[in-house]
């Protein structure tokens, strides 16, 4: 048997009822030419026997409960196509979505991933306006790191590109894919289809909505941890990017101390001063944040306040996708 041309990967943890109605999207593709990976992330409702009777026939691979990241490389390392399209388990994609992003790789063949805005819909699949964000073509590194804009399940991309940068970053909760498009952005440009062929579900039970704190603080390591390793590549303006940080780590700081996490609210609030941020706006919040840790601490006195791990075990749980990661940008 001949392997298919695209293998489409589906992680999902528990959302049975959305994941049947993302194969629906899937089998309804004028596409045909195509597998169907299900990565059960280690969901308390038997995923497979929910799905057996599904036409799209999808493989489905169980691991033990490890995030969208862990799920997706899983989902990579059983893919038999040399191209991969992604699909969120709560969400969508029109019937032509496959065959028109097929027909652009076959255009421009030297061009290693497509992607395109996403159409914003509620529960019951009926649109929601003033969601959007503008899309860029090209070499995107310094828009991207300014606006979370790339999407998940728009993405189709050659699986060797994805592999080459070693996929997804496992040890992330969130923004696990804004980590990897941020990381391919600085080698590859993005081709972008214009229209939305992918719908993205807004709902109450969005993973992505369950710890805003934690979400902003790992999207703050997410954008240092990219800046300073490309800072000098000529990718990125230092006066754009370091305004992007200031802001972002400052937005971090505050959702930690509202979280009662004083002593990384005042590590973030110092880091986000480095970059730029003013200290009439910094000052008040550090002050606040630095007074909580003493009073919690027990210590009348105290120089320093020790730097916390930002991303570590305390963050891990299963989050969506990067864009909606706590700030609006």
């Amino acid at each position: 048997m001949s392997k298919p041309s695209v293998s489409v990967i589906i992680p999902t943890y528990n959302r049975l009822a959305y994941l049947r109605e993302a194969l629906d999207s899937v089998l309804a593709q004028t596409y045909r030419d195509f597998e169907v990976i299900v990565v059960d992330d280690g969901s308390s409702v038997d995923i497979e026997a929910g799905i057996t009777d599904h036409p799209a026939q999808a493989k489905v691979i169980k691991q033990p409960h490890q995030g969208p990241a862990a799920a997706r490389n899983h989902g990579l390392e059983h893919a038999s196509a040399n191209t991969i399209a992604f699909l969120d388990s709560d969400d969508l994609w029109q019937p032509n979505k496959l065959e028109t992003f097929m027909a652009a790789m076959a255009a421009q063949p030297d061009v290693n991933i497509f992607y395109g805005p996403m159409r914003p819909i509620n529960e019951q699949g009926k649109p929601v306006h003033g969601r959007t964000k503008p899309c860029h073509d090209g070499w995107i590194s310094e828009k991207l790191f300014c606006s979370s804009f790339v999407h998940v399940p728009t993405v189709v991309c050659r699986k060797k590109t994805v592999l080459d940068a070693n996929g997804f970053n496992h040890s992330l909760p969130v923004c696990e894919d804004y980590d990897l498009w941020l990381r391919l952005s600085v080698y590859e440009p993005f081709a972008l289809i214009k229209e939305p062929y992918a719908l993205r579900r807004l709902h109450s039970d969005r993973l992505s909505k369950e710890n805003m704190s934690r979400n902003l603080v790992v999207k703050a390591k997410v954008l240092q941890d990219f800046y300073e390793a490309n800072r000098l590549n000529g990718r990125l303006d230092p006066a754009i990017a370091e305004a992007r940080l200031a802001r972002v780590l400052f937005a971090a700081s505050r959702a930690s101390f509202q979280n009662g996490q004083y002593e990384q609210a005042v590590h973030l609030c110092r880091e986000s001063r480095r970059y730029g941020k003013s200290p009439i706006r910094t000052t008040p919040l550090l002050a606040r944040a630095r007074t909580m840790a003493l009073f919690r601490n027990g210590r009348d006195k105290q120089e320093h306040v020790p730097s916390p791990t930002v991303v570590g075990s305390e963050l891990r749980g299963y989050t969506s996708s990067a864009a909606s990661a706590g700030d609006k940008d």
